[in-house]
Parts: structure tokens; sequence; C-alpha cells
């Protein structure tokens, strides 16, 4: 059996040890946008994918392919108390889209797992397919469709992680959805709850694919997230994902309307402090005690 993608993973993951032995029980992957969401990220111990063995560093505008760790300090919504937690950032993600095969665009987070790390939090920009939400709100992802045509278990890359036949049916952990749903309340913002299709890309969707996938029951388009939510999972990590709606898809606005990458990344921007204080209070909630089924 050829070990030599698991081996580049421990690589990564014992590197990460001898930088910061304690690692932290909570990983945020931010998406395009929101890299700049986290009150005093900047200031937190930080290392360039490009300095971590085994990691590979994204190309697209809105990802500085780094990581940050530190202890975070935020209000948990529901109760009111002042909680501290270790949480580890990925400030930006690798796509496949960008001639990264699976194994890569699930590295970063197999080397999260392999660190310590417990669960992961998902957040990503994505194409709205319904014309009643508005742009700007957050739809926390209850369930994903894979039309990549890619899954990171598929040929060597999946060999030593887990189980190949890696059960699905709770993808995305709800008992943390519910404590996501409960912050959004206390905060009084409006989080939908949907389906996630994640497409390959990089180009958008036709309009005939947006009246494809909302018959197919998808309420949010994007090209990330799905092939690491099927990673963690297989390594055993707890996943819960959210999507910013930051553009509508094809064709819903009329025929007339582009879709451009700026105007993803400004949207997503504009809600970066709604959305950290979403994340951040409902990270402080969070229970690592036991994991969801799988």
């Amino acid at each position: 059996m050829d070990t030599s993608y698991k081996i580049r993973v421990d690589q990564s993951a014992e590197f990460l040890k001898k930088w910061n032995t304690n690692a932290p029980d909570l990983c945020l992957v931010l998406g395009s946008g929101l890299g700049n969401a986290i009150p005093g990220i900047d200031s937190m111990p930080a290392l360039k994918f490009s300095e971590i063995p085994g990691f590979r560093s994204s190309e697209v505008v809105g990802h500085a392919s780094e990581l940050r760790v530190g202890n975070v300090n935020a209000t948990h919504p529901a109760t009111g108390k002042s909680i501290t937690r270790k949480i580890a950032f990925l400030r930006g993600r690798n796509h496949a889209y960008e001639g990264f095969t699976a194994g890569d665009v699930v590295h970063n987070v197999r080397a999260m797992i392999a660190w310590g790390v417990k669960g992961i939090i998902l957040t990503n920009a994505a194409g709205c397919l319904e014309t009643s939400w508005n742009l700007g709100d957050f739809m926390l992802i209850e369930d994903h469709i894979n039309l990549s045509g890619l899954n990171p278990l598929s040929g060597l890359p999946g060999n030593g992680f887990g189980q190949r036949f890696c059960d699905m049916t709770q993808c995305y952990d709800p008992a943390w959805g519910k404590v996501f749903l409960e912050s959004a309340a206390a905060l009084g913002v409006n989080l939908h709850r949907g389906t996630y299709a994640g497409v390959l890309g990089p180009s958008y969707e036709t309009p005939a694919e947006i009246r494809m996938l909302r018959t197919l029951g998808a309420q949010a388009v994007g090209m990330s997230t799905v092939l690491e939510a099927i990673a963690a999972r297989q390594m055993g990590a707890r996943v819960v994902g959210l999507s910013c709606m930051t553009n509508y898809g094809a064709g819903l606005l009329g025929a007339e309307t582009r879709l451009d990458h700026s105007d993803v990344v400004h949207m997503g921007a504009s809600v970066a402090k709604t959305m950290a204080e979403l994340v951040l209070g409902t990270a402080l909630g969070l229970a690592f005690a036991h994991s969801s089924e799988h």
C-alpha cells in the first residue's frame, strides 16, 4: 500500500506539534473574503502555509494561506458568559479548480485533525439559490450534494485515515448545528438552514445549472467545503458548516446580471463582523465530549 500521502499529512502534524505542543480542540476555516473577520487575528502567532511541510498555498484573492492560533475571548450569546477558547484559524483554503488534487484540497484539514483538533467549523462564500433570502444572510449547512466529481476518500489519499466507506448520514453535526441556531437567535441573526451544493468551478454556473441545483433541493452553491467535510468525518472530527450568501445564482436576477468574484469578496468582508460574532459565540458553546454518529 502506498502510504506517501499519509506520511505527508503526518509530517505536517509533527511540525505543528513542535511549533505548538498543545493543539486547539477547534479549527475554523475562513472562506473567501472572511479572512479578516476575527478580531485580533493579525496579532496571533502565525505560520504561512508555505512554511508548513506538506501544505499548499492558494493563489485566489481573499485567501491569505496562513495558519493563525490564538486564545479567543468572547461572550456566549445564549448564556452571556465570557469564555476563552484556544482556536486554530485556517485563513484560506485550497481549491480543486486551482489544479490541486482532492488530497491536496483536504490536506490542511487532515493535518489539523492529526495535530489534535477535534472539531472543524467550515465557512464559505456561496451563491444563493433562494430569491427570498437577502445577500449577506447566513445559512447553516445541514447537508450537501457533492457535484465536484471528486472524493478525498478515493484512490490513495484515503488510505490510513479511517473507513473508506464512511457514513455521511450526519456529516454536519446536528448537535453543533443546534448551538449555531441558538447563538444566532440570541444575536438576532437570521440564520437559514439548507443544503449546500459543491461544484468544481471555477466558472460560475449557467442559469440552466442553477435551475437544476434548485430542482435537486440545494439552497446554496459553492466551490469548496464538501471535500473538507468528508475528509474530516472520515477521521472522526465533528463538523459544522456556515455559508455566507454573497451573490445570487446566475439568471435569478435576470439575464443581464453578471457575476464577479470581487463582488463575492466584498460582500463577505461587509458581513465579516456579524459572522465573527456568530461563529465565535457559537464556538464557545460547542462541547467535545462525544462525537456524532459516523
